[in-house]
């Protein structure tokens, strides 16, 4: 089935608010997620709504951007027409302005990709969730650190993450539940403390080990997302005080990776990863300009303007240039054709797994260019 797309315009870019929202709830037949799809379209699209609506047959994970002053009206929205997601957590990011050019409502298999099979536990079987501030007072109260596992995927963990945390190098989510699995094995009477981005992938492993037999499992609601806005919340009050005190240490260290536009947003000043292409310190990612590259890299400004915003591969640089210089001409001889930079068609010929990890891509590169 193709993806409905919207394509109206909206209101100005920084009059947005970003938020993201999941819950699992059964809905077992394909006629309800299609009538879901339908009018989550159209009545997200009046609203000038934009971002990314997945449901499927356990539920909804959402991640949009919302006109500033119709946030309340959206929250009401589903409050109102949609009574079977009664449990719906909106959770804002810490910076405003609009994340996504357009909405997608898309039907899934799997909310999460983990490869397990839902018979084998019981969703409901929920981990116990702390807020940001029992996140922050009980990890910061520990006397040893715990075992506390990032449920997210390298190239996230790799711009920022809380103090102490075990970070599996891994590319997908279903190769975290099995190094969580791993971590975990033989300590069931032990507390298990676990975070991701949002929240969905600790409430779905989580419950896999609730159900499993251990006895503690905590987790942080709302995730990374909820707790930098719980930091941001604290330094405003703090500053509003105007008490001259130190400013809140927050545990976490660095930037929480977004899957939007942003690629980032910050929760400290500390920068804990390095350019791909030159080892400077930096946490700023982007893809490649050739859109048959597009490695998900980081990418310092020196390398950005050098580089034309590449992977510094000649055949990218190369590309990139051909594509430019045709962009000037259709924008030349084709003004209303604007901005297509000749898109069509193009598919990166770098698999998932290689185009999230550009070190291996360049190195490959290198030994290739001495042979």
């Amino acid at each position: 089935m193709r993806d409905h797309i919207q394509r109206t315009p909206h209101p100005p870019s920084n009059n947005y608010v970003t938020l993201s929202y999941y819950q699992f709830r059964p809905i077992p037949q394909r006629e309800d997620l299609l009538k879901i799809q339908h009018y989550f379209l159209n009545d997200l699209r009046a609203m000038d709504v934009v971002g990314r609506v997945y449901i499927s047959a356990e539920g909804i994970n959402a991640q949009i951007s919302c006109p500033r002053d119709r946030v309340e009206a959206f929250k009401a929205y589903y409050s109102t027409n949609w009574p079977i997601f009664d449990k719906i957590r909106f959770n804002p990011a810490m910076s405003e302005g609009k994340a996504f050019k357009k909405l997608h409502v898309r039907i899934k298999g799997q909310l999460v990709a983990d490869g397990i099979d839902n018979s084998t536990f019981d969703i409901d079987n929920e981990p116990t969730y702390l807020s940001p501030e029992e996140w922050h007072k009980e990890l910061s109260s520990l006397a040893t650190p715990p075992i506390l596992i990032d449920m997210r995927n390298h190239y996230e963990s790799s711009i920022g993450h809380f103090e102490n945390a075990i970070r599996p190098d891994v590319t997908t989510f279903k190769e975290n539940v099995d190094a969580m699995l791993d971590i975990c094995k033989g300590k069931e009477d032990q507390e298990i403390y676990m975070y991701c981005t949002g929240g969905i992938r600790c409430t779905r492993s989580g419950a896999l080990l609730k159900s499993n037999g251990f006895k503690t499992v905590k987790t942080l609601r709302g995730g990374v997302t909820a707790y930098g806005r719980y930091i941001q919340d604290q330094r405003e009050q703090q500053a509003a005080a105007d008490k001259g005190e130190e400013d809140v240490k927050s545990i976490y260290k660095g930037k929480n990776f977004t899957f939007d536009k942003r690629l980032g947003e910050p929760i400290t000043d500390e920068v804990l990863a390095q350019c791909h292409i030159c080892g400077t310190a930096c946490d700023t990612y982007s893809n490649c300009t050739n859109m048959a590259c597009n490695l998900l890299m980081i990418s310092c400004p020196a390398c950005q303007q050098k580089h034309q915003g590449t992977c510094g591969s000649g055949s990218c640089v190369e590309m990139v240039q051909e594509l430019n210089e045709k962009q000037r001409k259709i924008d030349k001889d084709h003004p209303g054709l604007r901005g297509m930079k000749a898109r069509l068609g193009i598919q990166p010929f770098h698999e998932h797994r290689l185009r999230v990890r550009p070190l291996k891509v360049m190195e490959s590169r290198r030994i290739k260019s001495r042979l």
